[in-house]
């Protein structure tokens, strides 16, 4: 039986998506969220990672650096001010079927799951520890030469609870050279990054990566982003798992 809340959330949404307001109001309550996240981070970040790095290397995987936390590490030698999650990057093919329970156990807190419906696939998990979201999105090898990993967006006008329902979200795949992975010092602990960290991040975000811009977006640079035939889903079962107290 749908609750009281959420009988008034879902009208509300419906009422701004008919007016045409909703993605608006989106992007504000985003951006406070992120302001928050980012406090967070500044705070506990570093502690976090390495949470992170020390129960994953434990079973033999090897979480690096990605995104925004590989950006950061290497432009500004520590966190991007306004950066509000961290990004780890994982092998799928070091991903244990068991991960969430390994993860759960250790204090994290399972927040978002994206996933194919075709075949159960699972491209980004997203965990939480201490207020921290930390975002971890799977590898695996295209070519010879190449290794990528596929992300969703936000549905092009549908909220996220009507799109989930319906047709989905809109996929990219973002590849990256391949390469091997070291330990490298970042705020005085050892992560692992790749080797070819300036060759990602030009992929990533163009070759103008070393200039700081607040608002980013790919539409205005070349990067190795590209559109990705397959939509994505949200996992709904699944995030209601809870770290046990």
């Amino acid at each position: 039986m749908m609750s009281e809340h959420s009988f008034l959330r879902d009208t509300a949404v419906k009422a701004a998506v008919k007016l045409g307001i909703y993605p608006k109001i989106v992007a504000l309550l985003n951006r406070q969220i992120a302001k928050r996240e980012a406090a967070s981070i500044k705070k506990h970040g570093l502690e976090v990672l390495a949470k992170v790095d020390e129960v994953l290397t434990k079973e033999g995987i090897t979480p690096f650096f990605v995104f925004g936390l590989l950006l950061g590490a290497y432009r500004e030698k520590g966190f991007i001010p306004y950066d509000y999650d961290l990004d780890i990057g994982i092998m799928e093919s070091e991903r244990p079927d068991n991960l969430i329970d390994i993860m759960l156990k250790n204090g994290f807190v399972l927040k978002r799951q994206f996933y194919f419906k075709e075949d159960g696939r699972i491209t980004i998990e997203q965990f939480e520890y201490n207020k921290v979201p930390v975002d971890f999105y799977y590898f695996f090898e295209k070519d010879e030469n190449t290794i990528a990993t596929i992300v969703s967006y936000k549905h092009e006008y549908k909220d996220w609870k009507e799109a989930n329902e319906s047709d989905g979200f809109p996929s990219e795949i973002i590849t990256a050279e391949k390469t091997t992975f070291s330990r490298q010092d970042f705020l005085g602990i050892q992560f692992y990054m790749p080797d070819k960290a300036a060759s990602w991040l030009s992929g990533f975000y163009g070759k103008d990566f070393m200039t700081p811009v607040k608002n980013w977006s790919s539409e205005k640079s070349e990067t190795c982003r590209r559109p990705y035939p397959v939509r994505q889903y949200r996992n709904l079962e699944i995030v209601r798992q809870k770290a046990p107290k």
